[in-house]
């Protein structure tokens, strides 16, 4: 029960700072900023926290990899898609990756219900790409993109929680996971933008630091639920964050719900009470 409830309030948190970058006609500089207050943050806790042991660093390496992958692509796709039909479908995608990755590689054991409501979700997001999702059509050439973005982010959420299984200090490997992922977007707005960076700073500063906080928040909630249950249900759980980001694209990005997305939300909806029987 307190894996599932630290789940749902990391969907709460990850809904709000993807709403709040896709808002922001400078996501790079947010990405960026974003990362520096994360730095600042884990940097504070260094000498508090534990180094972890050599055989936590391939997996937390290629966490970090993954995560550097899928800000890149993750700005990319929000310069031309509605914020309701690309967060839904890259979302929709790394249970699959999760469940996949866990059955073959993990040996977790999974109930029948558990994955009968993991598969449901990506078959909801499947009915965004009917008519556009209710909104502008995201362009068929961006699909791999955000395809390579699910694929992303059900890799290092499974590299994660392996880690995690492994290693039970997940704030110790939030820190270091961090300081190794953290760093190349704000050398990248300070070497290449730094001008527009440096004013980004003195009046957005706000944005930066909700959606850095928001951040960190959201990964320590979800590490936490690995360690404590199922890492392939706690990633789709996750999902719920689908609901709540296509009714604030509704609500404050002015895009439209449609029927599509209305489906694609009740699937999501059922197929977290169905894992839960």
């Amino acid at each position: 029960m307190l894996a599932t409830a630290l789940v749902l309030v990391a969907a709460l948190l990850h809904a709000i700072w993807n709403t709040l970058i896709k808002f922001s006609g400078e996501r790079l500089l947010v990405v960026a900023c974003m990362d520096t207050v994360a730095l600042v943050a884990v940097v504070a806790l260094v000498g508090v926290v534990s180094v972890p042991p050599p055989q936590i660093w391939p997996w937390m390496l290629a966490s970090a990899l993954f995560e550097l992958l899928y800000r890149v692509l993750l700005i990319r796709a929000y310069r031309v898609g509605d914020l309701g039909l690309v967060y839904p479908l890259m979302r929709g995608l790394s249970p699959i990756v999760v469940l996949a990755l866990t059955l073959i590689f993990a040996a977790e054991v999974l109930g029948g219900y558990q994955i009968i409501g993991i598969l449901m979700i990506p078959c909801g997001m499947a009915c965004l790409l009917w008519r556009g999702g209710g909104g502008d059509r995201l362009p068929w050439s961006m699909l791999p993109v955000v395809a390579l973005i699910g694929l992303c982010i059900g890799c290092y959420t499974f590299l994660d929680g392996q880690a995690i299984k492994r290693w039970s200090h997940p704030l110790d490997y939030l820190v270091w996971l961090t300081l190794i992922s953290a760093w190349p977007f704000p050398l990248l707005a300070i070497t290449r933008k730094r001008a527009a960076f440096g004013l980004f700073w003195r009046t957005q500063w706000r944005l930066g630091v909700a959606v850095g906080v928001c951040v960190l928040a959201s990964y320590a909630l979800v590490l936490w639920a690995m360690q404590l249950g199922s890492i392939a249900e706690a990633a789709a759980l996750r999902e719920v964050s689908v609901i709540l980001v296509v009714l604030f694209g509704m609500r404050y990005l002015k895009e439209p719900f449609g029927g599509p997305r209305l489906i694609a939300c009740g699937l999501v909806l059922i197929g977290m009470l169905v894992m839960k029987l």
